[in-house]
């Protein structure tokens, strides 16, 4: 009798216990909605973070391979008599040759481990541009790249640094971001890209980059700035957003201060990169020589 009593009330509170967990267990729906509620709303404050996140990371990346072709074209400087690449490009469905295709095109000729590095995830082009295809079979080699060189270093023969030495040369650009990053400036056929041979012109005049283009090369493709490598081997981020809203000018106080020889020589309209600290050249030189 005092087991079967025992036995019903370890039953009976077996059972109180079950319930009270299913009841604890469950949601009202007003319960759900204000969850779904309060989480849609994190989620609006957190995402606008992540994608800045992302953009900075990506623009980190971007710096990084600019690093890693950097040390490429020292390799094949000190190979080649104190020789950068500055070749002349090969232009859109011309003859193609691997060596000669762009400035880039000697450095995947054993300087240049991975040929991604030539590709920034920012830019809009990089599907186009293909930089894994082999340059003797890519339909557009010239082009193939997310970066362009200092098209004066190509035009003055400046490409012995040694020789040619400028005076500053961690204020002297080499390297940077090569836009224009705009769908209209991208062709319809693939890896069609026009960026001038990637090379860096001084200004948005006369070049095949912006031949009938309202798109400067010159990119904000990094939240409004640019990655920029100078020949002493500096990398920068380089706020571009007031340069793409002027007019190129012939003449920067700044620049002029800095000892640029477009300012100081030859009045050529150029983009100036001065309030960064930043020259197209820091010593003497002649275009067309």
């Amino acid at each position: 009798m005092g087991q079967r009593a025992s036995t019903g009330i370890r039953h009976g509170h077996a059972s109180v216990g079950h319930a009270t967990l299913g009841q604890r267990a469950g949601f009202t729906l007003v319960e759900l909605l204000a969850a779904i509620g309060v989480i849609s709303i994190v989620l609006m404050l957190l995402i606008p973070s992540l994608r800045k996140s992302m953009r900075h990371a990506a623009a980190t990346m971007c710096l990084q391979h600019l690093r890693e072709i950097d040390q490429a074209l020292q390799t094949y400087r000190i190979d080649s008599r104190g020789w950068l690449p500055d070749v002349q490009e090969v232009r859109y469905g011309e003859p193609r040759d691997a060596d000669g295709a762009a400035w880039y095109g000697r450095l995947r000729q054993g300087y240049l481990e991975d040929p991604g590095v030539l590709e920034c995830d920012s830019d809009a082009a990089r599907i186009a541009l293909d930089v894994h295809t082999p340059l003797s079979g890519h339909p557009n080699p010239a082009n193939a790249s997310s970066y362009g060189m200092n098209e004066i270093i190509r035009l003055a023969r400046l490409g012995n640094v040694e020789r040619n030495g400028p005076q500053r040369p961690l204020e002297t650009i080499l390297l940077a971001d090569l836009g224009p990053d705009h769908p209209d400036a991208v062709g319809r056929q693939e890896g069609e890209v026009f960026r001038n041979g990637s090379w860096m012109p001084w200004d948005d005049q006369f070049h095949p980059a912006t031949a009938g283009l309202v798109h400067s090369w010159l990119t904000g493709r990094h939240m409004g700035r640019i990655n920029v490598l100078t020949l002493g081997g500096a990398a920068w981020s380089v706020r571009t957003t007031d340069m793409m809203l002027e007019h190129v000018q012939p003449y920067y106080r700044g620049c002029a201060a800095g000892g640029c020889p477009l300012c100081a020589a030859s009045g050529l309209p150029h983009y100036s990169f001065a309030s960064s600290r930043l020259f197209w050249w820091t010593g003497p030189v002649r275009l067309g020589e």
